[in-house]
């Protein structure tokens, strides 16, 4: 599978697990089914996959399950990201072997305060020397509080197999710097929701949306309509669901969106200890916010 191909609104699909914090497959390859119809891909393994709570095992169960149910013809990306180069690599090389399609790369942040510019370069520039897999990078500061720069992107997708980026900041004024200094081949998707409209006229494909898991034909209209020129409806849609949207994800995050799933009659599961399920409050307002 080429770049070319990576476009459009695609879920970060969120890891259904039992009462005792296993994964369960079964949830989801019905998630799977559920929403394939209806978006241009999956990323599997990433932030809202909960993938910072899961052993290398269990990564690898994950991405095999979701690889037997995402047709061939739509992207999988994988969430590879890791707090050493090893380790990066290490995933990236299972990530290729059980058949994904790219590998999303986050920068390593524990050691915050020595992540500068030059550290965080070298460890992009080997992984994708190494990697068997085109690399996204993944700009998610309310993760990691790393934010890669406008300026470091532009250095980094001059390396021919660092292939886009995955924006999860909600940095318009610094997307747009990006979208200045990155070759016009390079694949930006936002992963803010509030973002889409402003990301798409700046020149992203498209939006890699934890809310796309519960609306996903209405982020589709969103896009649409921006490509018909039909800005005024396309405004009014993303800010009529701007709420829910802010609501799984910076307010209620992994929580929220499996309780907004479920709401709607899909299962996914529990959220994986620490995290604990959406109280009875949280669920009665995200019913409220649902179409």
């Amino acid at each position: 599978m080429t770049p070319n191909q990576l476009k459009g609104i695609i879920p970060p699909l969120p890891t259904p697990f039992d009462e005792q914090g296993d994964f369960a497959p079964a949830l989801q390859k019905k998630l799977i089914a559920e929403l394939e119809p209806d978006v241009d891909g999956f990323l599997i393994l990433g932030s809202n996959g909960e993938a910072a709570y899961l052993d290398e095992d269990e990564r690898t169960q994950v991405l095999e399950n979701a690889r037997a149910a995402i047709p061939a013809t739509k992207p999988l990306i994988a969430g590879t990201g890791g707090e050493s180069t090893r380790s990066v690599l290490r995933r990236n090389r299972m990530a290729k072997e059980v058949g994904a399609d790219f590998a999303l790369v986050l920068p390593p942040f524990y050691f915050k305060g020595l992540m500068n510019y030059e550290i965080l370069k070298t460890h992009f520039l080997r992984v994708a020397d190494e990697s068997p897999l085109p690399v996204l990078l993944y700009n998610v500061p309310p993760a990691t509080t790393i934010s890669l720069s406008p300026d470091l992107i532009a250095e980094l997708a001059e390396h021919e197999n660092i292939v886009g980026l995955k924006d999860s900041a909600g940095n318009v004024g610094a997307l747009t710097e990006t979208f200045r200094q990155v070759p016009a081949t390079f694949k930006v998707f936002t992963g803010n929701a509030p973002t889409l409209l402003p990301a798409l006229s700046l020149g992203a494909i498209g939006g890699i949306l934890a809310v796309a898991n519960v609306l996903p034909q209405a982020y589709q209209s969103i896009l649409e309509m921006f490509k018909s020129g039909n800005i005024e409806a396309a405004r009014d849609l993303q800010l009529r669901h701007n709420p829910l949207a802010l609501a799984v994800t910076s307010r209620y995050g992994v929580p929220g969106l499996k309780a907004a799933l479920k709401l709607q009659g899909k299962d996914a599961g529990l959220p994986k200890a620490p995290l604990l399920p959406a109280s009875d409050s949280v669920t009665a307002e995200l019913k409220q916010l649902l179409p």
